[in-house]
Protein backbone atom coordinates (compact mmCIF):
# COMPACT_ATOMS: atom_id res chain seq x y z
CA UNK A 1 0.00 0.00 0.00
CA UNK A 2 1.10 3.49 -1.11
CA UNK A 3 2.60 5.71 1.98
CA UNK A 4 0.45 7.95 1.89
CA UNK A 5 -2.53 5.90 1.47
CA UNK A 6 -1.79 4.09 4.48
CA UNK A 7 -1.24 6.99 6.30
CA UNK A 8 -4.57 8.54 5.43
CA UNK A 9 -6.02 4.68 6.79
CA UNK A 10 -4.87 5.17 9.95
CA UNK A 11 -5.95 8.67 10.26
CA UNK A 12 -9.00 6.97 9.47
CA UNK A 13 -9.01 4.11 12.07
CA UNK A 14 -7.86 7.12 14.85
CA UNK A 15 -10.13 9.83 13.84
CA UNK A 16 -13.07 7.20 14.33
CA UNK A 17 -15.57 5.12 12.97
CA UNK A 18 -15.34 4.36 9.71
CA UNK A 19 -17.53 2.26 7.07
CA UNK A 20 -15.96 -0.05 4.69
CA UNK A 21 -17.13 2.27 2.26
CA UNK A 22 -15.86 5.60 3.52
CA UNK A 23 -12.23 3.57 2.43
CA UNK A 24 -10.56 3.74 -1.02
CA UNK A 25 -10.78 0.34 -2.34
CA UNK A 26 -7.54 0.54 -4.71
CA UNK A 27 -4.65 1.89 -4.55
CA UNK A 28 -1.99 3.07 -7.44
CA UNK A 29 1.44 4.82 -7.56
CA UNK A 30 3.47 6.02 -10.38
CA UNK A 31 7.70 5.15 -10.72
CA UNK A 32 9.63 6.68 -13.06
CA UNK A 33 11.87 4.63 -15.26
CA UNK A 34 16.05 4.51 -13.87
CA UNK A 35 18.44 6.83 -15.80
CA UNK A 36 20.30 3.76 -18.59
CA UNK A 37 23.36 5.68 -16.60
CA UNK A 38 22.72 4.57 -13.65
CA UNK A 39 24.83 2.04 -12.00
CA UNK A 40 22.90 2.35 -8.68
CA UNK A 41 20.45 -0.86 -8.55
CA UNK A 42 20.36 -0.66 -5.11
CA UNK A 43 17.68 1.83 -5.35
CA UNK A 44 15.70 0.20 -8.39
CA UNK A 45 13.68 -2.45 -8.97
CA UNK A 46 12.24 -4.20 -12.51
CA UNK A 47 8.52 -3.34 -13.46
CA UNK A 48 7.19 -5.79 -16.38
CA UNK A 49 4.08 -5.06 -18.86
CA UNK A 50 1.33 -7.50 -18.26
CA UNK A 51 1.17 -7.81 -22.52
CA UNK A 52 4.19 -7.16 -24.19
CA UNK A 53 6.45 -7.99 -21.24
CA UNK A 54 8.68 -5.45 -21.74
CA UNK A 55 10.91 -5.23 -18.58
CA UNK A 56 11.98 -1.51 -17.45
CA UNK A 57 13.99 -1.05 -14.32
CA UNK A 58 12.06 1.73 -12.22
CA UNK A 59 12.69 3.59 -9.11
CA UNK A 60 12.06 1.89 -6.31
CA UNK A 61 10.13 5.15 -4.67
CA UNK A 62 7.14 6.38 -6.03
CA UNK A 63 6.99 9.85 -7.85
CA UNK A 64 3.31 10.01 -7.59
CA UNK A 65 0.29 8.85 -5.62
CA UNK A 66 -3.14 8.47 -5.34
CA UNK A 67 -3.90 11.27 -3.68
CA UNK A 68 -1.86 13.68 -6.22
CA UNK A 69 -4.44 12.87 -8.62
CA UNK A 70 -7.20 15.35 -9.62
CA UNK A 71 -9.22 12.67 -11.92
CA UNK A 72 -8.39 10.38 -15.14
CA UNK A 73 -10.42 10.23 -18.22
CA UNK A 74 -10.18 7.77 -21.44
CA UNK A 75 -8.99 9.70 -24.28
CA UNK A 76 -8.20 8.30 -28.03
CA UNK A 77 -4.46 8.65 -29.58
CA UNK A 78 -2.59 7.43 -32.80
CA UNK A 79 -1.19 4.33 -30.54
CA UNK A 80 -5.34 3.32 -29.15
CA UNK A 81 -6.59 4.37 -26.33
CA UNK A 82 -4.70 5.90 -23.36
CA UNK A 83 -5.60 7.47 -19.62
CA UNK A 84 -5.10 11.37 -18.71
CA UNK A 85 -4.30 12.37 -15.70
CA UNK A 86 -4.78 15.43 -13.72
CA UNK A 87 -2.46 16.38 -11.27
CA UNK A 88 -3.48 18.08 -8.58
CA UNK A 89 -2.01 22.08 -8.28
CA UNK A 90 0.30 21.01 -5.88
CA UNK A 91 1.56 17.45 -7.67
CA UNK A 92 1.66 19.58 -10.66
CA UNK A 93 4.34 21.66 -9.94
CA UNK A 94 6.40 18.82 -8.37
CA UNK A 95 5.93 16.97 -11.67
CA UNK A 96 7.33 19.67 -13.74
CA UNK A 97 10.40 19.96 -11.53
CA UNK A 98 10.71 15.85 -11.61
CA UNK A 99 10.09 16.34 -15.85
CA UNK A 100 13.46 18.52 -16.10
CA UNK A 101 15.25 15.78 -14.88
CA UNK A 102 13.62 12.83 -16.60
CA UNK A 103 13.24 13.98 -19.91
CA UNK A 104 13.67 10.88 -21.69
CA UNK A 105 11.93 8.38 -19.29
CA UNK A 106 9.33 6.70 -19.06
CA UNK A 107 6.80 7.18 -16.39
CA UNK A 108 5.07 3.98 -15.20
CA UNK A 109 1.75 3.22 -13.71
CA UNK A 110 1.24 0.60 -10.90
CA UNK A 111 -2.82 -0.06 -9.71
CA UNK A 112 -3.22 -2.30 -6.90
CA UNK A 113 0.47 -3.83 -6.91
CA UNK A 114 0.50 -4.58 -10.83
CA UNK A 115 2.47 -2.69 -13.60
CA UNK A 116 -0.58 -2.00 -15.95
CA UNK A 117 0.91 0.78 -18.36
CA UNK A 118 3.71 3.38 -19.09
CA UNK A 119 4.10 6.62 -20.73
CA UNK A 120 5.40 7.31 -24.15
CA UNK A 121 9.44 8.66 -23.16
CA UNK A 122 9.05 12.42 -21.49
CA UNK A 123 9.82 15.07 -24.01
CA UNK A 124 9.18 18.41 -22.42
CA UNK A 125 8.75 20.22 -19.25
CA UNK A 126 4.76 21.14 -18.66
CA UNK A 127 2.99 22.81 -15.78
CA UNK A 128 -0.39 22.02 -16.81
CA UNK A 129 -0.43 19.24 -14.69
CA UNK A 130 -1.43 16.26 -17.31
CA UNK A 131 0.32 13.15 -18.26
CA UNK A 132 -0.64 9.92 -20.52
CA UNK A 133 -0.36 6.40 -19.32
CA UNK A 134 -0.50 4.12 -22.29
CA UNK A 135 -2.41 1.02 -20.62
CA UNK A 136 -1.97 -2.54 -21.29
CA UNK A 137 -5.64 -4.34 -21.40
CA UNK A 138 -8.48 -4.80 -22.99
CA UNK A 139 -10.38 -1.59 -24.35
CA UNK A 140 -13.14 -2.89 -22.70
CA UNK A 141 -11.43 -2.82 -18.97
CA UNK A 142 -10.74 0.50 -19.22
CA UNK A 143 -14.15 1.78 -17.88
CA UNK A 144 -14.19 -0.07 -14.83
CA UNK A 145 -10.65 0.71 -14.46
CA UNK A 146 -10.85 4.76 -14.82
CA UNK A 147 -14.17 4.07 -12.39
CA UNK A 148 -12.03 2.85 -9.20
CA UNK A 149 -9.24 5.40 -10.04
CA UNK A 150 -11.92 8.34 -9.50
CA UNK A 151 -13.81 6.38 -6.70
CA UNK A 152 -10.46 5.96 -4.65
CA UNK A 153 -9.70 10.30 -5.89
CA UNK A 154 -12.79 11.32 -4.61
CA UNK A 155 -12.65 9.37 -1.06
CA UNK A 156 -9.24 10.09 -0.38
CA UNK A 157 -10.18 13.79 -0.81
CA UNK A 158 -13.45 12.74 1.22
CA UNK A 159 -10.73 11.61 4.01
CA UNK A 160 -8.34 14.54 4.04
CA UNK A 161 -11.67 17.38 4.40
CA UNK A 162 -12.73 15.02 7.50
Amino acid sequence: MGYRVGLAVVGLLLGGCRTAKDLPKSDFQFFIEQKSDTNNFLWSSTATMPVSHLSINICSQPILFANDIESVRIAQSNFGKCLIFQLTQRAAIEFYRLSVDGLGRKIIFVFNGKTLGLSLPIRNTTLDGTFTIFPEMEDHELDQLVEDINDTVVKLKKLKEK
